[in-house]
């Protein structure tokens, strides 16, 4: 990766609490891939990070930061990362719940007045200064991945109600159908075995009818069980989202 002009090498750091907290991720190679999976070059057993989740790489002395089409999303400053986004000194990165800053040397020279680090006291259920950055830096993103899923969520609900809906009308459709054939193929079977008239060939187009609105129903009911499966896994996955990835609380400060 790129070397910076203070000729320290770029890296990242994780910031969040647990057993990888504090760890240093040196950026001196190529082309690094982040997940869970034993064959990524940057490994975490976080399960809310993908297997492959992201990429961190370098163009023109530069390092990006590239999402992979995971699950719980990355994020530069508590933005969604939809393309390749160059990290600057100071960029908190984010893979799904995992805090890290990117920095480029021993010592953060992007911090300011604007941010006490100072943590001093603490007290049971209240944060302050540098935990109070931390929450609001979090609950953004936690905000933000809740959108995204619900947004997703509400696009298949509505899905699955056309395909219900059309499920319905098509199944009606063949109802009719169906019965205008039955209706035509017993009148002309009745006429037959009567023996008011002769057959003709026309005898079986009521069978031929009735056959074919048989299918259409199948087609409707096809379309209404679809509907419904994705209504019921839109739902399953909403309870889900609100288990694993719940609203952030308001924290109380002091």
């Amino acid at each position: 990766m790129a070397n910076t002009a203070s000729g320290q090498t770029p890296y990242l750091v994780v910031e969040t609490a647990g057993s990888a907290a504090g760890r240093r991720i040196d950026l001196t190679g190529g082309r690094l891939t982040v997940g869970r999976l034993p064959t990524c070059d940057v490994r975490f057993d976080d399960p809310a990070v993908s297997r492959t989740h992201a990429a961190l790489w370098q163009q023109a002395g530069a390092d990006y930061v590239e999402d992979l089409g995971s699950t719980a999303g990355t994020f530069v400053n508590g933005e969604v990362v939809t393309s390749p986004r160059q990290l600057h000194r100071g960029d908190r990165v984010a893979f799904a719940d995992l805090q890290l800053r990117y920095l480029d040397g021993d010592v953060d020279r992007t911090a300011g007045p604007a941010v006490n680090y100072d943590i001093a006291e603490q007290h049971a259920h209240a944060i302050n200064n540098v935990g109070r950055d931390q929450y609001n830096s979090y609950a953004q993103q936690v905000i933000q991945r809740r959108e995204s899923f619900f947004r997703e969520i509400a696009a298949t609900r509505t899905k699955a109600r056309w395909l219900i809906w059309i499920g319905f009308a098509v199944f009606v459709a063949g109802l009719v159908i169906a019965v205008a054939g039955g209706y035509d193929y017993f009148t002309r079977f009745a006429e037959l075995w009567g023996g008011s008239r002769p057959p003709t060939q026309d005898d079986l187009s009521g069978f031929l009818l009735a056959a074919l609105g048989t299918v259409v129903n199948a087609v409707g009911v096809l379309l209404i069980v679809i509907g419904i499966v994705l209504h019921i896994v839109a739902t399953s996955r909403r309870k889900r989202i609100d288990q694993q990835l719940p609203p952030p609380a308001p924290p109380q400060y002091h």
